[in-house]
């Protein structure tokens, strides 16, 4: 269980400092209204000072635009890549991924029934947890055939150009310190998705290895955990975020999009002044521009006027120091030209892109001719006239093995 922590956040109208203590049982937090995202970068920044470790989730940028100078800030992309991979034990974790799934989809109970068994699958062969491996396998699920099973191809198929590379190990994100930037998602679902499996591969290294001593930020909480008109499904990856031993904040300025569920579970609530306008049942006015902190543990709430803290940007991260720029995406580039003679550009493009965006492929293709490891050179195809085609050479082969291939 994670320690609690005392983070000032601001000050009350006759000048007291105001703290919001965090760490401990039921330490829950929901931001709501229009400034859910100044308060954000606020609690991340607080949560940096009281060395709580903070890792921010950041679907509108708002955080990373602000505190990117006092947190590593990576795109989602860094962590992506290994947040597919299964951990262990698998059973467990693939069943998290097929809840990240149905949240980020929004299936019926029909089609979650569908994911997860398909998700077994993947787990017994060993597979990625991305939408290219999960459409691979719908069509061996037992017991589904039919409407549902097409539907929801269409729908995972749709996804197959998800991107992915391989720059960070998912243990530096459990680390805490850091913001994780969702806004340069190639589209909404992208971004949902991704912070979907990111928490199932989260709680997966917390049930194999206990919870991280950090400090969870979702910023519009709402594109995730959203109030859904279709009937309930288990919300299986809710129950065991609310279940995890560390400290969760949900922030959302879209309250009428959020899931009554997180209302219920968080006993402590900060409202900005036109969320807490718009609340039943509130007992006291407050100052346009105030915000108002809630503990429903005890009953009580105080108005305050937000700590001020200076903003400070910087670059995203780099990828690891090494001779690949995408260590992932190279090995995977090298072991395709190794295993088929006849790799053309458009081939090796069309092969990979599933799992990685095509102008990466590209990209990646140009920089190992460049440096000598692959050779493009006309070759006979067998069946009709020569076609350029790579050739591994013997310093692609050491690259190769330098990555573990």
């Amino acid at each position: 269980m994670s320690p609690v922590r005392r983070l000032w956040v601001g000050h009350s109208h006759d000048g007291r400092r105001v703290t919001l203590d965090v760490g401990g049982p039921g330490s829950r937090v929901l931001l709501l209204g229009s400034r859910a995202g100044d308060l954000s970068s606020l609690i991340a920044f607080s949560a940096k000072e009281a060395c709580a470790a903070p890792i921010v989730l950041d679907f509108d940028g708002s955080v990373a635009n602000s505190m990117s100078g006092y947190l590593d800030t990576y795109d989602y992309r860094s962590f992506l890549y290994d947040s597919f991979k299964l951990e262990e034990p698998e059973p467990w974790h693939s069943q998290m991924a097929a809840a990240a799934y149905t949240l980020a989809l929004d299936l019926s109970t029909e089609e979650e029934s569908i994911i997860n068994s398909a998700m077994q699958v993947v787990a017994s062969e060993g597979t990625l947890l991305s939408p290219v491996s999960l459409n691979d396998v719908l069509g061996k699920v037992e017991g589904f055939r039919g409407f549902y099973v097409d539907k929801l191809r269409g729908r995972i198929g749709a996804l197959r150009l998800f991107d992915a590379v391989d720059d960070e190990d998912f243990q530096r994100l459990v680390s805490g310190n850091l913001i994780v930037d969702f806004h340069n998602a190639p589209y909404p679902q992208a971004a949902e998705l991704a912070a979907a499996l990111f928490l199932a591969k989260l709680l997966a290294v917390a049930h194999s290895r206990g919870p991280p001593d950090c400090l969870l930020i979702i910023t519009e909480a709402h594109r995730v955990f959203r109030a859904s008109p279709r009937a309930a499904h288990s919300n299986r990856l809710l129950a065991h975020l609310l279940s995890l031993q560390s400290t969760i904040v949900m922030a959302s300025g879209q309250r009428q999009l959020l899931t009554p569920l997180l209302s219920e579970s968080c006993p402590v609530v900060v409202y900005s002044s036109d969320a807490w306008y718009s609340r039943t049942g509130r007992a006291q006015a407050v100052l346009a521009g105030s915000l108002v902190l809630r503990d429903e543990r005890s009953g009580c709430g105080e108005s305050f006027v937000q700590r001020r803290v200076p903003i400070k940007t910087s670059e995203y991260v780099r990828a690891k120091s090494g001779r690949f720029p995408a260590p992932g995406l190279t090995k995977r580039v090298l072991e395709e030209v190794d295993r088929f003679p006849i790799s053309t550009p458009a081939s090796l493009t069309q092969y990979i892109s599933p799992e990685f965006l095509p102008a990466d492929v590209a990209s990646t293709l140009a920089s190992l001719e460049k440096q000598g490891c692959l050779l493009l050179e006309p070759k006979d195809s067998g069946s009709g006239p020569r076609v350029f085609a790579y050739t591994l050479t013997e310093k692609g082969r050491r690259a190769l093995e330098e990555l573990g291939g």
